[in-house]
């Protein structure tokens, strides 16, 4: 969760958005004041939002180890209640940092949503996993070659509640191959090249929407 001190009621304001406006209207005095001073709030710990940027890396390896301790604690009968219960508390608390940390706002859907992929001269279906203005994660099935980091991806998909076709280029900046003998899928990370206005307004105004809605 993002918050920031009301510069003039001194109360917090809670949004999703604080890491993409530059102005926001108080919750508490109704008053539109800038945006400064961001903090993440993830399970009752606070983080000013620029240290956890320059040290988003280091945070980033410490989730992915802290998952495999998590993985490893469930799948041990020997393992105590507390400390399954400890491992899952300290997950929560670094994946709200992660989520705070980014630079956008990414909504995570709670729907899939298919998105038709061509990369390395391969055509494939996917879906959503989260997008924001900047980029988007996707799922694809396994039986579809692991895409390249640092090639480039078309992608073409409807919004929820809209036959408009959006088509977008990007490029791939990671991947997670889909474990073997499982259900699993590939995630791929990327981010968008040279989007328009018209679309980067589009995918705005859907994502603050669905976002403002769900606070509520």
């Amino acid at each position: 969760m993002l918050i920031m001190k009301c510069p003039k009621c001194d109360k917090y304001i809670s949004s999703a958005l604080l890491a993409e406006i530059k102005t926001i209207v108080c919750e508490h005095c109704h008053v539109e004041v800038p945006v400064n001073n961001v903090l993440v709030s993830s399970n009752g710990f606070t983080f000013d939002r620029n240290d956890l940027l320059k040290r988003f890396f280091r945070y980033r390896k410490l989730l992915d180890e802290v998952i495999d301790e998590h993985t490893s604690l469930s799948n041990s009968s020997g393992s105590s209640s507390e400390s399954k219960r400890s491992i899952e508390q300290f997950l929560a608390i670094l994946q709200g940092m992660m989520t705070g940390a980014r630079d956008n706002f990414r909504y995570q859907f709670s729907v899939p949503v298919v998105a038709k992929l061509c990369y390395s001269r391969h055509e494939c279906s996917g879906t959503f996993f989260n997008l924001s203005t900047e980029g988007a994660r996707i799922e694809i099935s396994s039986s579809n070659p692991l895409p390249r980091v640092k090639g480039g991806i078309s992608i073409g998909f409807c919004l929820p509640d809209s036959e408009e076709i959006i088509s977008v280029d990007g490029d791939i900046c990671w991947t997670n191959k889909a474990k073997e003998g499982g259900s699993s899928k590939h995630s791929v990370g990327i981010r968008f090249r040279d989007l328009d206005k018209e679309t980067h307004e589009k995918l705005w105004m859907y994502i603050s929407a669905a976002a403002s809605t769900e606070q509520k």
